[in-house]
């Protein structure tokens, strides 16, 4: 080795000074060359050592591939030996760097701290250092396991300063020869070769920009910087978390940060799984399970920015809820809507269906042209129809060329509008009363105390119904089968079915009195002035009956009454 005698005696002088007390082996070292020589070697520490060998680089190589280093520690050990490694350090002034690892000895193993150290004029020209190896004191074993189970958590960890585009690599799965120079440089080269997943790339690429870095450093200086993002592992790609915490060493000068990169993939899926059935839960309509008005104002918020070639928009208001909700209780009209929406659910499986209010439906569809639609609304409806229950329905479809979603909505409710106004106007009324008295007489005969209550009656009364006077309907309790025909032949209108009965039931020496009844402006002003109207009668077969006419509340305009035909006189009111 050649080595001006002047510097090898102010080296070997340092080292004897300072260095010799501290360390039981010492080697001077030619960083450029690798040529050595040992300035003191304990035998303690030379015992398992390679012997003949020029060069410390391929000296350190033999300790790790003679079984001296324990296989755990053998990585960090080359990788903090490595040639380009400690070059780097050293020529860009860093002039101690030290490591620690675990070491085969005669009476079991031993924790070595191993040091590189160098004067201030080490350089390419004047390359000397020295290499010392020494016992770990407690402190070092303690901080050295710490880090051990800390690394064993982390793809990898570096010691970066923002302010000058630097970094040291603590641990990390790449080849120390294959590392760039610069923070930055590291950033893009990871990102340039497929180590981020291809969706993830501009994020990756946005949180490690080395400005925005050190814009945000400036203005939250005590924050920890975080981003998500998948990284290759293997021939798949894992979700993982990069964290850059400030250090103890931060300044304004020096933004020193420790960047940390965890895998977190199977929390982080479990947690997107968790955190999609919350966003489920709160976008569906609790009763129908169909999406709800957020989700349906989310979605036309998205649409205000969207080209489509085809929207179809199909509005519906079920017909007579709030009758059925005061009839035949809540309950009765949470089945209605629930049949509605199985029936949307069936005939638009594939399409955006909202129950977006008390009664109204919206359905959203990209791919069915509003014939297709109003085709799959006959089935729908004919669906329904078999529980009684109908529906009024608007239809509207276009492109973004030609409208906006709410215009659409718009001509779709107007038209819903249009078609209940029909319903309404052709004896709808009429026929939603009907449907609702069947169901009241299902709702009766399905269960026991129904059962129990008709057979209760049955044997004392021959008919109880509710009579609107003004709307001339009626809903009953109680009705014989004759009646019922009675009732389905005049439409359901009350005074016709009644003067049917009239004829043919009754002796006709009584017309004249269920003529006075069926004059209601009468009826209503002896319910006013007598509280009740009460009379005897006897059918053309002999049976003699008696009718009660009661109000049903105390509303002034007595329009909903009573009518009670029992087989003995009860005292009733």
């Amino acid at each position: 080795m050649e080595l001006n005698p002047g510097q090898r005696e102010s080296v070997i002088g340092y080292a004897k000074d300072t260095l010799f007390n501290l360390f039981s082996k010492v080697a001077l070292v030619n960083l450029m060359t690798g040529e050595f020589e040992f300035l003191k070697r304990d035998a303690e520490f030379s015992k398992y050592d390679p012997e003949g060998v020029v060069d410390i680089f391929t000296y350190i190589r033999r300790q790790v591939d003679d079984g001296i280093v324990y296989p755990d520690h053998a990585a960090d050990y080359l990788k903090y030996s490595h040639p380009d490694y400690v070059r780097k350090r050293v020529f860009s002034g860093d002039l101690r760097a030290a490591h620690s690892y675990r070491r085969r000895t005669e009476s079991g193993s031993r924790w070595i701290t191993f040091s590189v150290i160098a004067g201030e004029g080490c350089s390419p020209e004047n390359p000397w250092a020295l290499f010392c190896w020494r016992s770990a004191d407690s402190d070092t074993i303690t901080l050295v396991d710490g880090l051990a189970t800390l690394t064993s958590l982390y793809y990898k960890i570096l010691r970066v300063n923002l302010s000058d585009d630097t970094y040291e690599a603590v641990k990390t799965d790449q080849p120390i020869s294959m590392q760039p120079d610069t923070l930055s440089g590291w950033f893009s080269s990871f990102s340039k070769f497929g180590n981020v997943f291809e969706d993830d790339i501009d994020e990756f690429d946005r949180f490690t920009d080395i400005k925005s870095l050190r814009e945000r450093a400036k203005l939250e200086p005590e924050k920890t910087l975080s981003v998500r993002y998948r990284r290759k592992n293997g021939d798949t790609y894992r979700w993982v978390q990069m964290d850059l915490v400030p250090s103890v060493e931060y300044s304004d000068e020096h933004r020193i940060y420790t960047l940390y990169v965890k895998d977190i993939h199977d929390e982080y899926i479990s947690e997107l799984r968790s955190r999609a059935e919350m966003v489920e839960v709160y976008n569906r309509d609790a009763l129908t399970l169909l999406y709800n008005r957020h989700k349906f104002n989310e979605d036309m918020a998205e649409l205000k920015s969207e080209d489509f070639e085809n929207l179809t928009v199909v509005y519906i208001d079920v017909n007579g809820l709030h009758e059925l909700n005061n009839s035949l209780g809540h309950s009765s009209g949470d089945d209605m809507l629930c049949a509605v929406a199985d029936a949307l659910r069936g005939s638009f499986p594939d399409q955006r269906t909202y129950r977006i209010g008390g009664d109204e439906f919206i359905v959203l569809s990209r791919n069915l042209s509003p014939a297709s639609t109003a085709r799959l609304i006959v089935e729908v409806r004919s669906e329904l129809i078999k529980d009684k229950y109908e529906i009024a329905v608007g239809i509207a479809g276009g492109s973004s060329k030609t409208s906006t979603a709410e215009r659409l909505v718009g001509a779709a409710e107007l038209n819903m509008r249009h078609d209940k106004e029909e319903y309404y106007k052709n004896n709808g009324e009429v026929r939603r009363r009907r449907d609702m008295n069947e169901q009241l007489e299902k709702i009766l005969t399905e269960k026991r105390d129904g059962e129990f209550f008709l057979k209760l009656i049955s044997k004392r009364f021959s008919g109880v119904y509710f009579v609107d006077l003004d709307a001339d309907t009626v809903r009953h309790i109680y009705i014989p089968h004759y009646f019922a025909e009675l009732l389905q032949k005049t439409d359901y209108v009350y005074s016709k079915a009644l003067k049917l009965y009239s004829e043919r039931y009754v002796k006709e020496e009584y017309s004249e009195i269920f003529d006075q009844v069926m004059d209601y402006d009468w009826l209503k002003q002896k319910l006013k002035s007598d509280g009740a109207v009460r009379f005897s009668y006897v059918k053309v077969s002999g049976k003699g009956l008696h009718l009660h006419i009661l109000p049903q509340d105390d509303e002034p305009d007595l329009k909903n009454t009573v009518w009670i035909f029992a087989d003995d006189d009860l005292t009733i009111g």
